[in-house]
C-alpha cells in the first residue's frame, strides 16, 4: 500500500468509526464508497485526496501500529468485507485471513486458480487413461506430455476437480 500510515492520519485527525458509522472531526457522519467491495472514504493529505479503507482504519483504532508489522492483514472475521464493527474485525496472517473463508468458498477458489495452471482437463487426463496401454513413450508423443512423472501421475492418481 502507498499511504501505509493513512490510518494513523486519519485518525489524528478525529476521524473515527463507531457501530458501522464513520465520523468526520466535526462530528459529520461520512458518506462511504466502495471500493473492490471494501467501503472507503477520502481524505487530503498534502493536497491530494486518499482513500482511507474503513476496515483498516477500525483495525488502527483498536490495534495502533500492530496493523503495519510486516506479514499482518486485516481480517473479517464472518468474510464480509461490508461488516466494519469492531467485533467483525481482526489481525493476522495471510494464513489466517484465508482461514476465515468457508471451506467450500476456499476449495472454489483453488480450483478456479488451479484451472489457470493446469495443463489437461478431466476430461483430457481421462482420455489420456483410456489411450495408455504399454508404452510411456507413445502416450507422451500422441498427448504432447513432456515429462514421465507427469504421465505417471495421471495414470496412477483418482485426481478430479471437485467442488
Amino acid at each position: 500500500m502507498k499511504y501505509n500510515f493513512i490510518e494513523k492520519f486519519a485518525t489524528t485527525k478525529g476521524y473515527k468509526v463507531i457501530k458501522n458509522i464513520v465520523y468526520g472531526p466535526k462530528g459529520n457522519i461520512r458518506k462511504l464508497d466502495n471500493h473492490r467491495n471494501y467501503p472507503r472514504f477520502n481524505i487530503v493529505y498534502k493536497k491530494k485526496r486518499i482513500p482511507v479503507l474503513v476496515h483498516r482504519l477500525v483495525a488502527y483504532q483498536k490495534y495502533g501500529k500492530a496493523i503495519y508489522k510486516k506479514g499482518i492483514q486485516v481480517r473479517h472475521l464472518d468474510n464480509n468485507s461490508m461488516n466494519f464493527s469492531e467485533e467483525n474485525i481482526l489481525i493476522g496472517t495471510a494464513s489466517e485471513n484465508m482461514m476465515d473463508i468457508p471451506q467450500k468458498e476456499r476449495l472454489k477458489k483453488a480450483i478456479h486458480a488451479s484451472k489457470h495452471i493446469r495443463k489437461f482437463t478431466d476430461a483430457e487426463m481421462n482420455e489420456i487413461r483410456k489411450y495408455h496401454s504399454s508404452s510411456y513413450k507413445d502416450t507422451m508423443k500422441y498427448f504432447n506430455i513432456s515429462s514421465k512423472g507427469t504421465l505417471h501421475y495421471i495414470l496412477n492418481t483418482d485426481y478430479k476437480t471437485k467442488i
